[in-house]
């Protein structure tokens, strides 16, 4: 199917992208690497995106599960794949055949790989998760003890990194600081400080406002795409990072409704006057939440448009009266520039009350995906 084709669908910049790892990059150089986080299908951006970044160089990519690790084998991702988010014991023996290095949040799990080592004739890389104040993966710094500690040197595992993941770092900048100093009170207990070991904190929001907490390792997912975690487009735009997705529908109908007309599913909208509409190809179906009805805005031909009515499932009303020459199969920008104007993801994440990352993955249900 040619572009020309699509009804909807994704545009994302290599140029950008390759732009926004470079300046990751020198950021912490030359003490440091970052870890492109890939998890939930390349935050809804798909798997080619994962082999891009490979091509850029980049070694070492976070995921949230073998699933997804197995995924990016298959794509023929090369480089060291962390699994951040745990794992079953009856997974740990495709985790050690693969050579994946799986984050270890309990003794349950050292066992689970130690026993797998053993049986394979294999050292086992893992990292250790220590939870400092985010309730989920990790162990609390109480349980560590020196019987844990021996577990975590049992041959054949091989400890290469220890890491720990702020709660807040997008909005709390003293319980961020709280958290970073548990974090290195813990490392300095245990003698870890000064070993030849990864050692991270930092998701892309705290690698962003805290440079102190870029360690030698730095977890970076929603900042490879130019996007600020927490709504704030000043730092990236002081970082020189540049977005990189585009989301774009077409135009399938034109028409002119009077005043009095009810818009849509439950006649949520009712024009004022006489209202030219342009109904377009993308819906709650395709990623775009019901929670924009009447509450959004597109760009056609460089220009604001409302959208009017509720959110359909693979359709949306815009009010495009204040537009010369719309016509059907015009492109309707949803995320990206078109001429002077830009709507970025921020925005979005903005109107319907939630983050970049929940608009990146639902728009991840879109089927074509373009590289430009």
């Amino acid at each position: 199917m040619e572009h020309g084709d699509f009804h909807c669908w994704m545009e994302i910049s290599r140029k950008n992208l390759a732009h926004n790892v470079a300046v990751l990059r020198r950021l912490v150089y030359p003490r440091g690497d970052i870890m492109g986080v890939v998890k939930a299908n390349v935050y809804g951006h798909g798997i080619d995106v994962a082999s891009y970044l490979a091509s850029l160089g980049l070694r070492k990519f976070g995921v949230a599960s073998l699933e997804e690790a197995l995924e990016l084998r298959r794509a023929s991702v090369r480089g060291d794949i962390y699994i951040l988010g745990g794992f079953f014991p009856y997974e740990a023996e495709a985790i050690v055949k693969e050579g994946f290095i799986p984050v270890v949040s309990s003794l349950e799990e050292l066992e689970a790989l130690r026993k797998e080592g053993l049986k394979q004739e294999k050292s086992v890389r893992f990292h250790l998760k220590v939870d400092t104040g985010m309730g989920r993966m990790g162990c609390l710094p109480r349980d560590f003890d020196d019987g844990f500690f021996s577990a975590v040197f049992s041959p054949p595992l091989v400890l290469t990194g220890v890491m720990t993941h702020f709660a807040s770092a997008e909005n709390d900048p003293e319980y961020t600081e709280w958290q970073f100093r548990k974090f290195c009170a813990f490392l300095k207990r245990w003698s870890l400080f000064g070993k030849s070991l990864e050692y991270h904190c930092a998701n892309s929001a705290a690698f962003l406002s805290f440079p102190h907490m870029r360690l030698t390792l730095n977890r970076i997912g929603i900042a490879l795409f130019g996007v600020s975690p927490n709504g704030d487009t000043q730092v990236v735009h002081s970082l020189g990072l540049r977005p990189v997705t585009t989301i774009r529908a077409r135009v399938k109908l034109l028409k002119v409704l009077p005043p009095g007309f009810r818009v849509g599913y439950g006649g949520t909208f009712i024009t004022s006057r006489r209202t030219k509409v342009a109904v377009v190809t993308l819906g709650y179906a395709q990623g775009l939440f019901r929670a924009f009805s009447n509450n959004f805005e597109v760009l056609v031909r460089g220009k604001r448009a409302p959208l009017i009515g509720t959110v359909s499932m693979d359709q949306v009303m815009i009010d495009v009266s204040h537009i010369d020459e719309v016509r059907q199969g015009d492109v309707v920008t949803f995320l990206g520039k078109d001429g002077e104007e830009e709507i970025r993801v921020e925005e979005l994440a903005r109107r319907a009350g939630t983050i970049p990352h929940e608009i990146f993955c639902s728009f991840g249900k879109l089927k074509h995906r373009l590289f430009i």
